[in-house]
């Protein structure tokens, strides 16, 4: 496969993650209509950072949120002015507590973000596995700045 081909494989990835962060928000009912959906850091297929605008604020507050999509679990999360290196710093956060509360059993009683998987100790090994690959791999490809 030449270069063109491998860049056109890309897009094609990122744009259907694209569409995949685009369906993900869009199926809560608090979500406003979306104005404009940015990818700030994506490796097709396996992670993408999308910076979701939208018309009017949730709640009044925040109308914009990051969204993250791949072969993890979805998530999103508010802005707070951080950059992707930090936003996915986060992601790895939040991920870590859900597999943490599950590890210990105390996922009924924890306050993390819900994650759509099963509560299971696999799912959690196996997701604590997939954000240490995050960190190492795709953090700092994303910028601390």
């Amino acid at each position: 496969m030449d270069r063109d081909d491998e860049d056109d494989v890309e897009k094609a990835l990122l744009s259907a993650m694209a569409a995949e962060a685009r369906a993900y928000i869009s199926s809560f009912s608090w979500c406003p209509d979306i104005r404009r959906i940015e990818l700030t850091f994506g490796v097709g297929g396996v992670v993408a950072l999308f910076l979701v605008d939208f018309v009017s604020a949730i709640g009044g507050e925040d109308d914009r949120l990051w969204v993250v999509v791949g072969d993890i679990p979805s998530a999103y999360m508010v802005v707070d002015g951080q950059r992707p290196g930090p936003a996915l710093e986060n992601y790895c956060d939040l991920m870590e507590d859900w597999a943490a509360a599950v590890l210990s059993g105390s996922l009924a009683q924890a306050e993390v973000f819900p994650v759509a998987a099963a509560a299971t100790r696999q799912n959690a090994e196996d997701l604590l596995r997939r954000v240490a690959s995050l960190r190492s791999d795709f953090v700092p490809l994303a910028g601390m700045d």
